[in-house]
């Protein structure tokens, strides 16, 4: 295609207007039935045909790029870029921004057109597949005199250029008619400003965009690329494409964007401007098949049962958005709605990560799971002068970390921001995790033992010495209605096991570790009471059957009478309704462990029922709530399915620990692929028998 003049992008502040997700709804949106039956050897795809309902729109995302096309993927949608932060209006903390979305293109009939009169367009079909992680939607767009065109429009976002959003619109007049399509950014109701300086001289590309977060926080570079076919005319001077299109051919456009922020580059214009080309240059079908291809691999790693089709289907989905979500490109951590959307947690990164999601993806995919850790090592310098600041010696690392800084930004009116400090072994441990399933000396000794050796300081700092062993006072737990605790079992557990984990590290770099670390490690007190079974906490009415079951897949180390007489208890209270999705999956593996098979399995689906959300196998993080999304609850399935189910744990020795121990509605687990210290292996586990771990 010959190459024209190209400006800076035209900016709509007035008309179209950007439709919120409610209004979008309006045109006619909605909620499916339920998605197309598949089998254990079939990848699901989901489909929504009824749009007269509200419901949550879909999500595609490569780790560093989110975004939320609605049934007429055209407007202007929800968009977010990893780094582009703005301060919170209320809370003034560093938050995830919304982002322009790139994908907005007008379409238009004998001079009527799409963003003008969304109304005309009529939603026929939406189907999101997660063999491809593409979205692929059908509508028929209406123009005067009877005029339409079906319009098909396939999108994803780019794992080989994961700064890169890919789209093909397919149209397909019912007669002769003018048609133009016209991409377009809108900048309307996007928090910040758009820069008003010149577009790069000789900028090769459609449209381009600097723009600017609320208080310049950060800036993002958007720039556009199309490559339409070859029957449209291009308009001189402007970006409009005019088709004299015959009824019933074909005609393609496809329009290749990219979102850089400041975190990555420090000219974000010209690097967006830069990938964009890069993009063209790759060609857009080669970019659809390395997508695919990417997606071929990482389905190796899928988690197939032989039992409940329902479970299947979710582990499915929670594989599909926990791994859409994260690329080993990405430096900003995982926040627990993914860039899915900013308004829940702010985009912060927490315990979910490391205690939930990080042990499913380093089985699957260990170089991403090494980026999910890099937000913690760039941030060790603002933790260390967190520690320093509530007097601590070593690490304290913060219970929402910020996006760019790691550093804390919990909004002030929670406790949580300062007192649940079990975040801080909780952190480690996944360190020790990846340093012990990759066998990698580097990451042991240059990320790993730093964090271990500053969180076992901190250990050391923060408890003290009485005459029952090591105590530490006034914390919180992972209930966090419950402040100001005294030996918090989870919390003198998890500080036993990062101490422990702490000394083999120190031996594994050749360092001496303090005697006092490994006095810590055996002395630390534990809420044990005169029936020998765990308490949540010194003086709590609960046993903390649910906190060892937090533990349980990091090998939790604990008299196995005290498991067992904790358990018993826990069966002989009142049974309550779990409300927390990622904990009732993992109360269920160590139901199951202990025998309890069936309760195992009714655990299991409670984990994930009550939250979910069709057309497209989302789960919310509580039942009151219309949005999903919720990575922590889909990576604690995985957990649970893939090491407490299947008795796998990592280890520096033999990882099948313990016999298979499966609800009673599952026969079998087969994982085709993880990877074992660098080898790729393949899980076969049948219950009342070891794991069989072989080579792929």
């Amino acid at each position: 295609m010959e190459r024209k003049p190209t400006n800076r992008a035209p900016v709509s502040r007035v008309s179209p207007p950007f439709l919120s997700r409610r209004e979008w709804l309006k045109c006619a949106m909605a909620l499916a039935g339920a998605p197309r039956a598949f089998g254990a050897d079939s990848v699901p795809v989901f489909e929504r045909s009824d749009f007269l309902t509200d419901t949550d729109p879909a999500y595609l995302s490569n780790g560093l790029i989110g975004i939320r096309p609605g049934p007429i993927p055209l407007l202007p949608s929800p968009a977010y870029a990893a780094g582009f932060v703005y301060p919170h209006p209320q809370h003034r903390v560093e938050c995830l921004s919304p982002a322009p979305y790139p994908l907005t293109t007008d379409i238009r009939v004998n001079g009527t057109g799409l963003l003008g009169h969304p109304e005309a367009a009529q939603p026929q079909l939406q189907r999101l597949d997660m063999n491809t992680a593409e979205l692929s939607t059908r509508f028929v767009l209406e123009g005067a005199g009877g005029l339409r065109v079906d319009v098909q429009v396939v999108q994803f976002a780019s794992r080989s250029i994961p700064s890169v959003l890919w789209q093909e619109i397919r149209l397909t007049p019912s007669a002769a008619m003018r048609i133009e399509v016209v991409p377009q950014l809108v900048f309307d109701r996007i928090p910040g400003t758009l820069s008003t300086t010149p577009l790069p001289a000789q900028a090769e590309v459609e449209l381009a965009a600097l723009f600017h977060s609320a208080e310049n926080l950060s800036r993002l570079g958007i720039a556009v690329r199309v490559q339409p076919d070859r029957r449209f005319t291009h308009l001189e001077g402007s970006h409009v494409y005019t088709l004299e299109a015959s009824g019933g051919d074909e005609y393609t456009f496809v329009t290749l964007a990219s979102l850089v922020s400041s975190f990555y580059h420090t000219e974000p214009e010209e690097q967006a401007i830069r990938m964009a080309n890069w993009a063209l240059q790759t060609g857009p079908e080669n970019l659809r098949e390395k997508n695919r291809a990417s997606w071929r691999d990482l389905w190796r790693s899928r988690v197939v049962i032989d039992g409940d089709r329902d479970d299947q289907r979710v582990l499915d989905a929670g594989f599909f958005y926990l791994h859409s979500s994260l690329h080993r490109s990405n430096l900003n951590g995982m926040p627990p709605f993914g860039l899915s959307q900013s308004e829940h947690y702010f985009g912060h990164s927490f315990w979910d990560t490391e205690s939930w999601s990080f042990l499913p993806v380093l089985l699957a995919a260990p170089d991403t799971a090494e980026s999910l850790l890099d937000l913690r090592v760039r941030s060790l310098p603002a933790v260390h002068r967190a520690a320093g600041l509530f007097g601590y010696r070593g690490l304290q690392f913060p219970w929402e970390a910020s996006p760019t800084r790691g550093q804390e930004t919990t909004p002030v009116f929670a406790a949580t921001g300062w007192a649940e400090q079990h975040i801080v072994p909780d952190v480690a441990l996944a360190f020790w995790q990846h340093a012990m399933a990759t066998g990698d000396p580097d990451f042991l000794r240059q990320k790993a033992w730093p964090v271990l050796r500053g969180v076992a300081q901190w250990i050391e700092s923060r408890g003290e010495v009485t005459q029952r062993g090591f105590e530490i006072h006034n914390i919180m737990g992972p209930n966090e209605a419950a402040n100001g605790l005294n030996n918090s079992a989870y919390v003198n557990l998890a500080c036993r096991m990062a101490m422990t984990a702490a000394v083999e590290c120190a031996h594994g770099v050749g360092f001496n570790a303090p005697a006092a670390w490994t006095r810590i490690a055996n002395s630390l007190y534990l809420p044990i009471d005169e029936r020998g079974v765990l308490m949540t906490s010194e003086g709590s009415a609960d046993n903390a059957f649910a906190d060892l079951s937090f533990l349980e897949v990091f090998s939790v180390a604990l008299n196995p009478d005290v498991v067992r007489r904790t358990f018993e208890a826990f069966r002989r209270e009142p049974r309550r309704e779990h409300t927390i999705g990622f904990a009732t999956a993992a109360v269920a593996g160590l139901t199951a462990k202990l025998g309890d098979r069936q309760r195992a399995a009714e655990l299991f689906r409670q984990s994930w029922a009550p939250f979910w959300l069709e057309p497209y196998g989302m789960i919310r993080e509580a039942v009151t709530q219309n949005y999903g999304c919720f990575l922590t609850d889909y990576g604690s399935i995985l957990q649970t399915a893939m090491l407490d189910f299947t008795g796998i744990r990592i280890a520096d020795g033999e990882w099948s620990k313990y016999d298979a121990t499966l609800p009673s509605n599952w026969r079998s687990i087969d994982i085709g692929r993880i990877y074992v210290r660098g080898e790729a292996k393949s899980v076969s586990a049948q219950h009342g028998r070891k794991a069989r771990i072989s080579n792929v």
